[in-house]
């Protein structure tokens, strides 16, 4: 039997895991903190395999307790398993080493079906993480905040006319840098460029939603 060591600040989370796992026939380690994860690592050399999510208490960032982890000796596969699909923790992830890579909007049993392959010594990619892992890299750059600013108002219903007043930019220049979001986000038209800029996380639909005070 392999022993999972699932690293989440989620009660629910962890139960849930250590309840589907024990299923699978794995032994759950479970840790709420970068902390408890470490004390864990001294103490059980045994573990087979870790599950880490990406944000954990106190701003703890998964991939740095992971690092550290293996820089104390502690090297086992490790799947990373998130909520976070913004551009800047998908980069981030593209460039981790780590075994297997599932977000949470997938199924659970994407993850059972991660571990099961990590846990033969493979690598694993869910498919909702490469659609965003595709969609990332088709993005050609980060919007700059003017770009974001527009994008936020032109998804409001602003015309150029008005948000040239309130941003104190010429007309050509609102219309650059509507052009310059098009070619950025790969997108045809503002409604997919705003579809796709929430979906990376750039902007969100609350941002678009709440009116600017007069």
């Amino acid at each position: 039997m392999k022993t999972v060591l699932a690293i989440d600040d989620h009660p629910i989370v962890l139960e849930g895991l250590k309840s589907v796992l024990s299923e699978r026939k794995y032994k759950v380690e479970k840790a709420d903190s970068a902390q408890a994860a470490m004390e864990i690592c001294k103490a059980r050399p045994d573990i087979d395999l870790v599950v880490c999510d990406l944000s954990l208490k106190e701003g703890t960032d998964g991939l740095d307790l992971i690092k550290a982890m293996r820089e104390s000796g502690f090297i086992k596969p490790t799947i990373v398993y998130t909520m976070h699909e913004e551009l800047w923790n998908i980069a981030s992830l593209l460039k981790a080493d780590v075994e297997g890579i599932v977000l949470k909007g997938d199924d659970v049993s994407e993850l059972v079906f991660a571990i099961d392959r990590v846990a033969q010594g493979k690598t694993y990619r869910s498919a909702a993480f490469d659609e965003r892992r595709t969609e990332a890299l088709n993005t050609d750059g980060i919007l700059s905040s003017i770009d974001i600013e527009v994008l936020r108002r032109l998804s409001k219903g602003e015309h150029n006319r008005d948000i040239s007043a309130a941003m104190c930019l010429s007309e050509k220049s609102i219309e650059y840098h509507r052009s310059n979001i098009l070619k950025k986000l790969c997108a045809k038209t503002m409604a997919e460029a705003t579809r796709r800029a929430i979906r990376l996380g750039i902007i969100t639909v609350m941002c678009i939603m709440i009116a600017t005070p007069a």
